[in-house]
């Protein structure tokens, strides 16, 4: 049931934003800057990845936004002290509070 949900959200995001789906990201190599210049279109579908990639098998399928509002503010906070910091590294302090 997971992976049927995760496969409606993407396509219902590709099909949003049809000129993301020509990029590739490669989130291991994503840093603060490069994440930080997106605009707040490509910042929301990288931090929807974020919030599946964070959430535990047995977690329910439910869509915090004020959570995902809350963990988006805490990155932009670190990259900005941090820009040539892995936005991964940070997500691990982030989102396992």
């Amino acid at each position: 049931m997971k992976t049927v949900f995760a496969t409606a959200l993407a396509a219902a995001i590709v099909a949003a934003f049809p000129s993301v789906a020509a990029e590739v990201v490669d989130v291991s190599e994503l840093t603060c800057a490069q994440f930080t210049a997106y605009d707040n279109d490509n910042k929301a579908i990288i931090m929807m990845w974020f919030e599946g990639y964070y959430t535990e098998e047995n977690e329910p399928a439910t869509i915090d936004f004020g959570e995902m509002a809350s963990h988006l503010t805490k990155i932009l906070i670190r990259c900005d002290a941090n820009p040539d910091k892995k936005v991964l590294e940070l997500t691990d302090e982030i989102m396992d509070d």
